[in-house]
């Protein structure tokens, strides 16, 4: 169910990382890569009235995690996005909860 969101990358990029991505946050979290969803999100940062194609946001919606989980997902994200896309200087990787009271698929509690 882990639903992640990417600004600021080339969709090129995105696309040629996703499905080695999505395989090994798999294995990080012991579940199946085709439960996991990757978007990307076509964006413009600017700085001082310029484009600016240095910042990259991601955002993992999914169930709570433990806190160790949350590192080695972070790093792992980080280390695809930096190495796919080293013209980049920062990266924000943000986790939001679900609340699994609140969260339906297909008409169901999930």
């Amino acid at each position: 169910m882990p639903h992640i969101s990417m600004r600021g990358l080339p969709q090129t990029a995105v696309a040629e990382f996703s499905q080695a991505l999505l395989q090994s946050l798999a294995a990080i979290c012991k579940g199946n890569a085709e439960s996991f969803t990757l978007d990307w999100i076509p964006s413009i940062s600017y700085r001082n009235g310029k484009i600016d194609q240095r910042f990259v946001q991601v955002e993992l919606l999914w169930f709570p995690k433990d806190p160790d989980i949350h590192l080695k997902v972070e790093q792992m994200i980080r280390l695809t996005v930096t190495e796919a896309y080293p013209e980049l200087t920062h990266i924000a990787v943000m986790f939001l909860s679900l609340n699994p009271s609140a969260s339906y698929q297909g008409g169901q509690h999930v």
